[in-house]
């Protein structure tokens, strides 16, 4: 059992108004949260401070990625799909390592592959502070996580370029994306995907780029903002190996040496698409997928990494 879970309460259905009410709340908790989050920090990660591990978790067609590091801070960046996600898989990854607080619980986006998971995160685990785009949303669930950041008074931070914290002394996360004005669809309304919230985590010379499901339009975007600064030997492959996303050009930009695709096994959408998994591996990627390989853990010192899966490590 996940330690710390309240009993569920009766809820009434959350018509979608809601959502306003909750985002003006996020606005409001977001001053609150201020004093705590490091905007432009100076302070950089070094390369000691023993492990950190970022670990990839098997939860099927989602995505959740945890971070543990070796001073003991963590963060969760989505959640999967599910309570069953957390129940079996997010939470007993946390409680083998002795983990009860999260400092950062990170959203990517609302869709439900992503924010499935966080009310019983919530319900589970002290959370430090709440980190979304703030996207628009009737999704149930993102309504629900929202009403609970609320209850439980969790500082919110709208998570904008820019932005960057430490995650205990060696550990830093810098906000790559979104920014504003957001990136809207073909009718006009804000794009969940091309919003999504992408991180780099820095342990030393060792760097993840988290990038939720962001398409070819913010992966243009991001690229040419970053003007040959994305190298980072692994990278989180967007939106479950989509062919809509992992152009060349970010391919490119990232270099990566190692890709994760989260998906789930045979899903009805076809990820990981064929013509990305090729593209990675013409470009001299090792492709790790958590629908063959499980859970895939990158095990940092700050110098070199080494990737643990169920048939075994892997040098960095």
């Amino acid at each position: 059992m996940v330690r710390g879970r309240r009993a569920r309460r009766e809820r009434f259905r959350l018509p979608a108004w809601v959502l306003l009410l909750g985002l003006l709340l996020l606005a409001a908790l977001t001053l609150l949260a201020r004093s705590g989050w490091l905007r432009g920090t100076s302070v950089e990660p070094s390369a000691s401070g023993g492990q950190t591990t970022i670990a990839f978790l098997d939860v099927g067609q989602a995505l959740a990625v945890a971070v543990v590091t070796a001073d003991g801070h963590a963060l969760l960046y989505d959640a999967g799909n599910s309570a069953r996600d957390v129940q079996e898989v997010i939470g007993p990854f946390f409680e083998a390592r002795g983990v009860s607080r999260l400092d950062y619980l990170l959203l990517s986006h609302p869709d439900q592959d992503h924010v499935g998971g966080m009310p019983v995160v919530l319900d589970s685990f002290a959370i430090g502070t709440f980190v979304d785009p703030a996207l628009p949303s009737t999704n149930q669930a993102y309504l629900e996580t929202l009403e609970r950041v609320a209850d439980q008074a969790v500082p919110a931070q709208r998570a904008r370029r820019g932005q960057a914290f430490m995650l205990g002394e060696h550990v830093r996360l810098e906000i790559l994306w979104p920014r504003d004005p957001l990136l809207r669809d073909e009718s006009g309304e804000v794009a969940d995907n091309d919003n999504a919230l992408v991180v780099r985590l820095v342990h030393g010379a060792v760097t993840v780029l988290l990038t939720g499901d962001i398409e070819a339009p913010a992966e243009r975007q991001l690229v040419a903002l970053e003007d040959g600064g994305l190298r980072a030997p692994v990278l989180q492959v967007p939106h479950h190996g989509s062919q809509t996303s992992t152009t060349p050009e970010l391919i490119d930009a990232v270099r990566p040496a190692i890709a994760v695709i989260s998906a789930g096994a045979d899903n009805p959408y076809g990820h990981p698409h064929a013509e990305v998994v090729n593209r990675l591996r013409a470009a001299g990627v090792a492709v790790y997928r958590t629908d063959v390989d499980g859970t895939v853990l990158i095990e940092s010192d700050g110098t070199s990494y080494r990737v643990q899966v169920s048939g075994g490590p892997v040098d960095g």
